[in-house]
């Protein structure tokens, strides 16, 4: 019998795809780190999102977006903005119910891309 992936742990599309949307919404509208989609195509971050945490979930989907490093650094996205936004994913994720192993990976995953979306600047302690 094959062991579940964390997709599947997850609840699989719906659920993974709730989940973006939702953070997707958040950080879109929130007073610290909204600004940085203005004028962004919503639906395209949506997709590119959901496509990278399926991908670290193990549901076999291929990211397309463009690379996260370029598109990212031009930004100028501090560490404590990257930060306000992995809580934001965190709350949405913990508010999904989904088991701590998923949460766990998908943070993780986040985590993992900090240098290559940073400018390595920090607004404060860690």
């Amino acid at each position: 019998m094959r062991a579940m992936s964390a997709f599947e742990q997850a609840g699989g599309e719906p659920v993974v795809r709730a989940v973006v949307e939702r953070f997707v919404d958040r950080v879109w509208d929130d007073p610290i780190i909204g600004f940085f989609f203005a004028g962004k195509d919503r639906a395209r971050v949506k997709l590119h999102e959901y496509e990278h945490a399926a991908s670290v979930l193990g549901a076999g989907v291929r990211y397309t977006g463009r690379p996260i490093a370029p598109l990212h650094r031009a930004l100028k996205i501090n560490a404590g903005q990257f930060r306000r936004r992995l809580a934001i994913l965190r709350q949405e994720l913990e508010r999904a119910g989904l088991p701590q192993e998923v949460i766990d990976l998908w943070l993780a995953a986040q985590r993992a891309m900090e240098q290559q979306i940073t400018d390595g600047t920090d607004c404060g302690p860690r």
